[in-house]
């Protein structure tokens, strides 16, 4: 009979100790989900920005935006100030659209 009681107690301890840890690792496998989905989220912005840094390395070639200058106004400035296009401006161009080929 003495040592029911702490057999008993022992039991209880563990059982409670047992739940805690299903609890925890719930909540772990919770997180790590999370994180899974982040880190894919993660590698498609980064995708994204290699794309970017490809268009913007595109469109910084000289050759490329004078040809781009070219489809949409007759004459090309000789300065290399950059002028400001408003939307009225294109829309008094010719309507047809060109396609243009870069070769770099």
């Amino acid at each position: 009979m003495k040592y029911t009681k702490l057999i008993f107690s022992f039991l209880i301890l563990n059982l409670f100790l047992v739940f805690s840890m299903i609890f925890v690792a719930n909540n772990t496998r919770e997180i790590e989900k999370n994180n899974h989905n982040l880190k894919i989220k993660i590698s498609e912005i980064s995708e994204n920005l290699k794309i970017n840094k490809i268009e913007l390395a595109t469109h910084k070639n000289a050759s490329y935006l004078n040809k781009l200058y070219k489809l949409y106004f007759f004459e090309v400035p000789n300065s290399n100030i950059p002028q400001i296009v408003k939307i009225e401006e294109l829309s008094m161009q010719n309507k047809n659209i060109k396609l243009v080929s870069s070769n770099n």
